[in-house]
């Protein structure tokens, strides 16, 4: 089977895949508000990011292996088709970390470093670091996005150059000893890419690993090998991964997933039939950029809400009011920014890029 058919086809599976997308955005929003209001969620949430980062690489090979190697797409209009995909939640979830950092009264950003913060956000610079914060302080998980922007870029300059099995084989190796050394040092792979200068720099093998090993999915087709796939099989072993502590070491628990089980997944999700009709599941997989980008500020203007109610209201109905808000404003921002922006300048700017 070529690789345009393989892509004409896998088109039909995306849906499924953004389901999953969903779940893993549910999953690092829990997170991030299990931190900001201090209960305890025990689970290994922040392996969504490199889900997503495996996920990307598949998705993006494809929708676009074929036309970048066939010189049917310059890499120069795909950089453009990210960017425009990527960057108008970015600066949504940039203004609402300005708003965060404003009136949530938090110690770690003063007011005049709110500035440093929202110019590094919105070009993607770790400048965080330079105030003695984390990358990207201003709304924390605009780091992944970082480096989602850094393997979208070498995926689209590289595309073209073909590489022998042994080429890829020796390539993904390398990353997994890498990364094997980075949760020796750090204990977890959770810091990565974000907390401070070294761990930023092991984020380029964070996500150097999962991507490229999403791209090797498709190129290797082995979503076909593995034969159709029930859809509750990938959706079971991921929330098992995110929700449901182990007790083994955590580095070696986080090197495991993200160099096999994870990839399985994506793999197995890939093989799952375009058949079954999930509208719910659907649903959150569109809404998870969107609350992916905004989350975490709301909930940390939530937390500030809690705070200042002094405990008069439950802590349980701030959590869940604060998380519905939150969707709401994802829901809100796709169908009236998102969305519409994004097919505005795919009209105005894409159709006849090539």
């Amino acid at each position: 089977m070529t690789s345009g058919s393989r892509a004409g086809k896998l088109t039909n599976h995306i849906a499924f895949l953004d389901e999953l997308r969903g779940v893993a955005a549910l999953s690092v929003v829990l997170l991030h508000a299990s931190q900001i209001f201090g209960f305890s969620l025990g689970s290994y949430a922040y392996l969504a990011v490199d889900f997503f980062f495996c996920l990307s690489g598949f998705v993006l090979a494809n929708g676009y292996d074929q036309k970048l190697r066939s010189g049917g797409l310059r890499s120069s209009a795909f950089f453009l088709k990210r960017l425009a995909r990527l960057y108008p939640m970015i600066v949504v979830g940039v203004a609402v970390g300005v708003l965060a950092a404003v009136f949530a009264s938090e110690p770690h950003i003063s007011l005049h470093d709110i500035p440093i913060l929202t110019v590094g956000a919105l070009l993607l610079l770790p400048l965080g670091l330079l105030a003695g914060q984390e990358a990207f302080s201003i709304n924390s998980p605009l780091w992944s996005l970082c480096f989602e922007m850094v393997a979208s870029v070498v995926y689209g300059s590289a595309a073209r150059r073909k590489i022998r099995l042994w080429g890829d084989v020796a390539f993904l190796a390398f990353f997994a000893v890498a990364l094997f050394q980075i949760v020796g040092i750090e204990g977890t792979i959770g810091p990565v890419g974000f907390s401070n200068w070294r761990t930023f720099l092991e984020g380029f093998v964070r996500v150097g690993f999962s991507f490229f090993a999403g791209v090797l999915i498709f190129r290797w087709n082995i979503n076909h090998r593995v034969g159709r796939v029930p859809p509750q099989i990938p959706l079971f072993i991921l929330i098992v991964v995110l929700f449901l502590p182990f007790s083994v070491p955590r580095g070696l628990y986080d090197f495991f997933c993200i160099t096999i089980i994870i990839p399985v997944v994506v793999a197995l999700a890939a093989a799952v039939p375009p058949n079954e009709e999930r509208p719910l599941a659907a649903y959150f997989g569109l809404l998870s950029y969107p609350l992916y980008a905004i989350h975490q500020p709301i909930i940390r203007l939530g937390a500030q809400f809690q705070s200042a109610s002094d405990g008069v209201i439950p802590l349980a109905i701030t959590v869940s009011g604060t998380l519905l808000a939150a969707i709401a404003a994802a829901h809100f921002l796709f169908t009236h920014f998102d969305k519409p922006v994004r097919a505005y300048m795919g009209r105005k700017f894409f159709a006849k890029l090539v």
